[in-house]
């Protein structure tokens, strides 16, 4: 059964701007100066009558034939690839060997959104004679093609002897919807002929369907399938669903007795993903006798968008939590709760053993320090957690726990923490390390 890996460090602030934003953007100022230039000489060179000089009213607009010229050459020039481009220069991309299968995927996925006759033609040619890779970007694009043709064509593969490519349909007839889409992913689901993967890709597609009939085929699977894998599958595309339908549904699965931890671990994982608040489910199994099932509930209390207020219980379940990766979960989520202050962290911190755990607490403790500057708690951190940090950042040999103590140095901002940032930065011979260190000594001299 695989695990999620959660890692306790925020989000790297990124440009808004990407590298091809940015060569667009410049594309386009080259062109606008070309244009003005063009219109500027044309004006110029033009031969008219002698006219009073007369300001232009400030409402006058642009003569509309420097305008449409420019318009023209700017959407010629401008137009990233795959936007606004003929159907014939798709179909021919398409078609292209030549061509990456970057271009190629793209030119499918515009095509089928296009969804003429020309287009559903060269689709058709394209799931004949081309590579399976290719195939299979057809297929699922088709899931958004409005053509009637695609819903046969979908069905046709779907039920085809190229598992890659009916699975990739499997992701169309769920992106297309509908009753006859999700009939055909339940039988798919309960098939057993077919392979556990294709059978998986069942599973996540009936989680976004809205229809009945997938809500109740997941609900049976529930019931009926024991393969572990398919399982999570199942639990996964449950969800992604409203909790509102589907709490009795993870409630009884984790009420029986013959379900496996690790069963249990993927329901409660799965919970994680869901826009609704399902902390009291949750929690209900903060004392479960398995440790990996208690710190799967603190994963997906860490990874769900909506938890709500519950700091006091999850500090309740840290002070006599016995486990480390538990404990490292619920330094986790409590790092997402709106407040925590850092007095009723610091306790746990002090007392923390487990590296791993640790560092996952000193970032919680970071966080609440800087919300409100509790004295005994920067005492603590300044004389402690500092060095620590420091150590951790030099000496690791793991890039992420690295990583983790200069961002949690960070999120201190205190001025002995940026001190120990420089000295990271001087002192690490890896690059990753060194531009983290000034990135964030750079973000608080500029506040």
């Amino acid at each position: 059964m695989s695990r999620k890996n959660l890692s306790n460090l925020p989000s790297a602030r990124e440009w808004p701007l990407t590298p091809r934003a940015l060569l667009w953007y410049f594309a386009a100022i080259a062109v606008i100066g070309v244009g003005i230039t063009t219109v500027w000489m044309t004006n110029k060179t033009a031969v008219r009558p002698p006219v009073a000089l007369e300001p232009a009213p400030a409402h006058a607009p642009a003569p509309q034939a420097a305008k449409k010229p420019l318009r023209n050459l700017l959407s010629q020039i401008v137009t990233p690839p795959g936007q606004g481009a003929s159907l014939d220069h798709l179909i021919a991309q398409l078609h292209d060997p030549s061509q990456s299968l970057s271009v190629r995927a793209a030119a499918a996925r515009a095509l089928a959104k296009d969804g003429s006759e020309a287009a559903m033609h060269a689709l058709k040619l394209m799931l004949q004679d081309g590579p399976i890779s290719l195939k299979a970007v057809v297929a699922e694009a088709l899931g958004c093609c409005t053509n009637l043709a695609a819903r046969q064509m979908l069905l046709d593969l779907a039920h085809g002897p190229d598992e890659v490519v009916a699975r990739a349909a499997l992701r169309g007839l769920g992106t297309r919807g509908g009753s006859e889409a999700a009939e055909v992913l339940a039988a798919a689901l309960f098939d057993e002929k077919k392979s556990a993967a294709f059978r998986t890709e069942a599973a996540l597609a009936l989680g976004g369907a809205s229809e009945a009939i997938a809500l109740d085929a997941l609900t049976r699977a529930t019931r009926e399938i024991t393969d572990e894998t398919m399982l999570e599958s199942v639990f996964d595309g449950l969800g992604h669903r409203p909790f509102g339908e589907t709490e009795a549904i993870f409630r009884e699965f984790l009420q029986r007795r013959d379900v496996t931890a690790d069963s249990r671990v993927a329901a409660l994982e799965a919970l994680g993903n869901t826009t609704d608040n399902c902390s009291a489910l949750l929690l209900e199994h903060a004392v479960d006798a398995d440790p990996t099932v208690r710190a799967a509930v603190g994963w997906a209390l860490t990874a769900a968008e909506n938890p709500g207020e519950i700091s006091p219980q999850l500090l309740g379940w840290l002070q006599q939590e016995g486990d480390a990766a538990a404990r490292l979960r619920l330094y986790q989520a409590l790092a997402h709760q709106d407040v925590v202050a850092s007095s009723a962290v610091l306790p746990y911190v002090q007392r923390e053993t487990d590296p791993e755990a640790r560092l996952a607490g000193l970032w919680l403790l970071a966080a609440a320090l800087r919300a409100d500057g509790n004295a005994d708690a920067l005492g603590y951190f300044e004389s402690t957690a500092i060095a620590e940090l420091k150590g951790a950042a030099l000496n690791s040999r793991r890039l992420d726990q690295s990583l983790s103590a200069i961002m949690t140095l960070d999120r201190a901002g205190t001025p002995a923490a940026m001190t120990t940032l420089n000295d990271i930065a001087q002192n690490t011979t890896n690059e990753t390390l060194r531009a983290a260190a000034q990135q964030a000594v750079t973000r608080h001299r500029t506040r």
